[in-house]
């Protein structure tokens, strides 16, 4: 498991990772040559670089908001920023809306330098149109209100704990229908991650894990 520390919060980055950036990249590797393997290489770059950022959001805005220590972990869905710390609900959607903030934040700063140096080279066209689906279109799914993804935890901080189960039921739903939505579009791998979503819901509502978080 590789292991650094950035901007003081300790990170760490699961295997399973890098086998989320090869899917993502299996196309440009099936592809072959080397024009393949620099495509898939840039995906991981920025991928890897992107979720980092988006946690780091998170890990700043529980700093803020008094958090005696934060960690973040890259994993096989994305990534994570976890630790201690008591919040209030207003400073829990605060931390949530944190990473998405971040990473539409960094979505329209590269469309902004993008438009303003009139971007011709392919390789790099293809790697800011990879940056505004990672960092726009990625956080646009995460805000979907679905538990716990962050537009989860923010619906969650809104409502309040005595309408948990109404946020898990939305989360169910939403949930059921994104991952119909991608085998219908036959893509397999929205599926896999909505439908987890779905059944994560459901197992809460039955009580396995219903603790509001």
């Amino acid at each position: 498991m590789l292991s650094f520390r950035l901007f003081g919060f300790p990170v760490r980055v699961q295997w399973i990772f890098w086998v989320l950036c090869l899917v993502l990249s299996m196309n440009y590797l099936q592809s072959g040559g080397p024009n393949g393997v620099l495509k898939a290489l840039i995906i991981t770059a920025i991928v890897f670089g992107s979720i980092l950022w988006h946690e780091l959001g998170h890990a700043w805005a529980r700093k803020k908001s008094g958090a005696p220590y934060s960690e973040i972990m890259l994993h096989g869905f994305g990534g994570v920023c976890s630790g201690p710390g008591s919040f209030t609900r207003s400073q829990s959607v605060f931390i949530a809306a944190a990473g998405p903030a971040a990473s539409i934040a960094l979505g329209l700063a590269t469309f902004l330098l993008a438009k303003a140096s009139g971007v011709s080279d392919s390789l790099l066209a293809f790697g800011i149109g990879w940056m505004l689906w990672v960092n726009i279109g990625w956080a646009i799914l995460n805000l979907f209100p679905i538990y716990p993804l962050d537009g989860g935890q923010i619906f969650a901080g809104i409502a309040g704990p005595k309408n948990f189960k109404l946020v898990l039921w939305t989360g169910l739903i939403v949930a059921a229908i994104l991952a119909l939505g991608g085998l219908l579009s036959k893509q397999l791998f929205m599926a896999i991650l909505f439908g987890m979503l779905a059944w994560g819901n459901w197992q809460r509502l039955q009580g396995q894990q219903s603790s509001f978080m």
